[in-house]
């Protein structure tokens, strides 16, 4: 366990151990139960009142989460699925309409698309659309370059607490390489040798700015202390 207390931007990693013997740990990125999308800050949302279309109301999400409707102001929708969203809009509004009929629609998604960093010939953002496997998004990305890991890279994601969770994929293990990517995953092929975990962690994680990849990759920085616990490669 190294801390590091002394950098502006920190992120508080876990490594999940990949063997089959451990998996109550590695369990902690696998993928939800419930796969509908959920949306994300920059998406455009269609709310729409079959009773009362004076209210009907086409709004982007902030990059907090949030939206302001019109009676109910402030509601957060982020992260949550377009079902979720309807029953909660139906519930607030029952107080002010006579019978809040209303449906979701998503006009344009912001959050389809992973960052691939490291040891790759083209780093940068994928596109989720139609969907990506960890093998998908580095052959996107111009493959591994001779410098990087060709068998081990680090799967990085937005845990459901809001922390930053990692763990190794091994790319020569089936069934982890076919695991489908979430909105806002981040993928890095590491180093042959990582001589310093710090430096690993600076180049890689914390030298992605948020402002240049959108508002959903902010978890990263999200922490004030750090805790990076690595199983050597």
């Amino acid at each position: 366990m190294l801390a590091f207390t002394t950098i502006a931007l920190i992120v508080l990693i876990t490594f999940a151990p990949t063997v089959s013997g451990q998996q109550s740990q590695s369990s902690t990125l696998s993928a939800p139960e419930n796969t509908r999308y959920r949306l994300s800050p920059g998406d455009v949302v269609l709310v729409r009142f079959f009773f009362n279309p004076e209210l009907n109301d086409e709004t982007q999400i902030r990059p907090d989460g949030t939206v302001s409707l019109q009676l109910i102001g402030e509601m957060q929708l982020a992260g949550r699925t377009v079902s979720d969203i309807t029953e909660e809009l139906e519930r607030r509004y029952k107080p002010e309409v006579k019978l809040p009929r209303i449906t979701v629609q998503v006009r344009s998604y912001a959050g389809q698309k992973v960052y691939v960093t490291g040891e790759v010939t083209r780093p940068g953002t994928i596109s989720l659309i139609g969907g990506q496997d960890v093998i998908s998004a580095i052959a996107e990305a111009g493959g591994v370059r001779e410098s990087g890991k060709a068998h081990t890279v680090v799967l990085i994601r937005k845990g459901a607490d809001g922390k930053v969770l990692a763990r190794k994929v091994q790319l020569n293990v089936a069934k982890q390489i076919a695991e489908k990517l979430q909105p806002f995953d981040v993928v890095v092929v590491p180093p042959r040798a990582i001589i310093k975990v710090d430096r690993f962690v600076d180049e890689y994680i914390r030298g992605v700015v948020p402002a240049n990849l959108g508002a959903g990759f902010q978890y990263l920085y999200n922490n004030t202390t750090s805790a990076v616990s690595v199983i050597p490669f």
